[in-house]
This record gives C-alpha cells, sequence and structure tokens, in this order.
C-alpha cells in the first residue's frame, strides 16, 4: 500500500488526535454526562478539537513556507474551481436531499427537525464549528502527509476509517446523535461506512482545488446541515448511503485510484520530509522528523 513506511508526524497526529478526543469523550461517557449540559457539553466541544490541535503540531515541524501556504488553503476560496465548487455542492447537498425526496413520495415515517431561526442557526454555526475543528487535520495534515507516502485512495480510505473510529466515543456520550442510533444497530454501521466514503470524496475534493482545505470544511459542514435539517427518517439515511456508495466508486473508478492528485500536488502540498526516499536510497538525516 505504501511508498516506504510512514513518518513520524503522521502516526504522532493519530496518537494525539485520538488521545485529546478520547481522553474528553470517554471521561464523560464514563460519568453519565449530557452532551447538552455542563460540564458534558464542554468535553465535548473541546474533545472536536482534537485533531486542529494536532494538525497544529504537524504543520509546525513543516517550516515556514509550509506553514503559510497550509494557512492560505483553509481560507482561500479562489483556491477552489467553479467545477469543483459544483462538485461540492453535489457531495454535500445532493445524496440527504435525493434521501429526503425519496421519504417524501414513499410517505415514510419521518422526524421533521425544529425549523425556527435560532435552530436552523445553531445547526449551521455548530456543523462550521465542528468542520473547521477537524478537517485541517484529517484532510489537511493528515492527508498531505499519507498521500506523500501511498496511493491517494488508500491514504484516503485510511483516513476516513480512522475519522470514523474517532467519533466512538460519542455513541457513549448522553444525547449525542451517536448516542441515539445505539453502537450495535444496522443504522450505525451504515453512518460509520458513510464517514469512510465521504472522506474519499472530501479528499478528491481537496485535490482538485490545489490542495484546499476550505473546500473540504465546506463540504464537510454541508453534509452536516443536510443531515440536521432535512427531515430525519431510514429511508433518507438508505438512499443517501447508497448516493455516497456509487458517488465513491465512480471518483475511485474515473481517477484510477489517484482521486485527482498529481505530482504537482505532492511536491507542493507535502511537507518538508513526508516524501517516501526513492527505492534503494538511504533516508537523509532528518527522515522521521517531518
Amino acid at each position: 500500500m505504501t511508498r516506504g513506511r510512514l513518518p513520524v508526524s503522521l502516526l504522532s497526529f493519530v496518537v494525539l488526535t485520538f488521545a485529546w478526543t478520547w481522553t474528553m469523550w470517554w471521561s464523560a461517557a464514563a460519568n453519565g454526562l449530557s452532551v447538552e449540559e455542563p460540564p458534558g457539553s464542554g468535553l465535548y466541544l473541546l474533545g472536536v478539537f482534537g485533531p486542529l490541535v494536532a494538525a497544529a503540531w504537524v504543520v509546525r515541524r513543516g517550516g515556514r513556507a509550509y506553514r503559510r501556504e497550509f494557512l492560505r488553503r483553509i481560507w482561500d476560496p479562489r483556491r477552489i474551481p467553479t467545477r469543483w465548487r459544483l462538485a461540492l455542492v453535489a457531495v454535500a447537498a445532493v445524496p440527504f436531499a435525493l434521501g429526503g425526496a425519496a421519504a417524501m413520495v414513499t410517505r415514510a415515517e419521518i422526524t421533521v427537525p425544529d425549523y425556527s431561526v435560532a435552530a436552523v442557526v445553531a445547526v449551521i454555526m455548530v456543523a462550521l464549528v465542528a468542520s473547521l475543528a477537524e478537517e485541517p487535520g484529517w484532510r489537511g495534515a493528515a492527508s498531505d502527509v499519507w498521500q506523500a507516502r501511498a496511493r491517494p485512495v488508500w491514504a484516503a480510505l485510511g483516513i476516513g476509517t480512522l475519522w470514523s473510529l474517532w467519533h466512538l466515543p460519542l455513541h457513549f456520550f448522553e444525547d449525542s446523535w451517536y448516542h441515539g442510533m445505539g453502537m450495535w444497530s444496522v443504522r450505525s454501521w451504515l453512518v460509520h461506512l458513510l464517514l469512510v466514503q465521504l472522506g474519499v470524496l472530501f479528499v478528491w475534493l481537496a485535490n482538485g482545488s490545489g490542495g484546499s482545505v476550505l473546500v473540504a470544511v465546506l463540504a464537510h459542514a454541508g453534509v452536516n446541515v443536510a443531515v440536521g435539517l432535512v427531515p430525519e427518517s431510514v429511508t433518507r439515511d438508505l438512499v443517501a448511503f447508497v448516493s455516497v456508495t456509487l458517488a465513491t466508486v465512480a471518483v475511485i473508478a474515473a481517477t484510477r485510484g489517484q482521486l485527482a492528485f498529481t505530482a504537482v500536488s505532492k511536491d507542493e502540498l507535502a511537507p518538508p520530509g513526508a516524501q517516501a526516499p526513492p527505492v534503494g536510497a538511504s533516508p537523509p538525516p532528518t527522515a522521521g522528523r517531518a
């Protein structure tokens, strides 16, 4: 799968991300705290920032030029070409919109969310905060390092799997969305598979947009908003899952596993020391400290 061992920076990112987040979330779950009330809400919010904290560690060690470019990738919308903005909307909105429409047509049993102004604003704000806390890590720093060492599709699947597992404590966190679906339900398994596949699509969007982290932030936020505002139903979730699965397979096939990643992307986006040395070459003295 890989062209050389994964560097210390990626392993450190994973360890720091899980240690930070799981310390907060498992401690809250073990004490029966609710995600909706203090101190549980505070522990939940702090835990969300695990990937961002770990990303800061990786980026800090990447050198001044990499740090400057990385920050620009988070906030600059000009990196996202028009066609990739359309792809962003398709990934973020279409699956759950189709699911909602299918539920209406089939007259499935639905749960209608609160559409008051305050509730809608809250859904949008929570989605943006979560996405900004997560994507610079998963589809930013971790993706940069892993794609420099592995075929993009394997890197994306690896990151998506870790991202899915990262949410595990939420199944035991009172009043969280994950807690409501249970740990071993069919819906729970589908949601975690959906996260892995969305992770692939988010990497594809970022690669196609010149390494933009912002496009992944917006896609992630868009999916969360759709989940929060499209009436909930089994039909909605099944149609969304099938749609994302078909899209993921199509993207992998169409790009032959490259996910719009190019040699130029590797040279520009990977932090110094992330690339694997040529076969038979001795690693540089700083290898493993990227």
